[in-house]
C-alpha cells in the first residue's frame, strides 16, 4: 500500500511530497518505507542528509498512524449509521 503526504524539510521549512509504502495485517503497519520525496516535481530522495531523511520518515509514519485512526473512526461513524 502506498500512502502520501507532505511534510517539511531544509533550512527554509521547504514542503516536499513524500510516498511511504507499507503493508498491513491485523497488528497494524509494518515495512514502512520511504518510496519517493519530490521538491516542486523533481525527485530530491537522494540529495537529503541521513537526519532529513529520518525526519520526514518519522513524520510520514506518524501522518499515516494517524490517517489510519480517521480511516477507522470515520467507518465505525458510518457503520453506527446505518444500524
Amino acid at each position: 500500500m502506498e500512502f502520501e503526504f507532505e511534510t517539511t524539510t531544509g533550512a527554509g521549512g521547504e514542503t516536499v511530497q513524500c510516498v511511504l509504502e507499507y503493508d498491513m495485517d491485523e497488528e497494524g503497519t509494518y515495512a514502512d518505507n520511504l518510496k519517493s520525496i519530490h521538491f516542486q516535481g523533481t525527485d530530491v530522495f537522494a540529495l537529503l542528509s541521513d537526519e532529513q531523511f529520518k525526519q520526514i520518515e518519522m513524520d510520514g509514519t506518524m501522518k499515516l498512524s494517524s490517517h489510519l485512526i480517521a480511516e477507522a473512526d470515520h467507518s465505525k461513524i458510518i457503520a453506527y449509521e446505518h444500524e
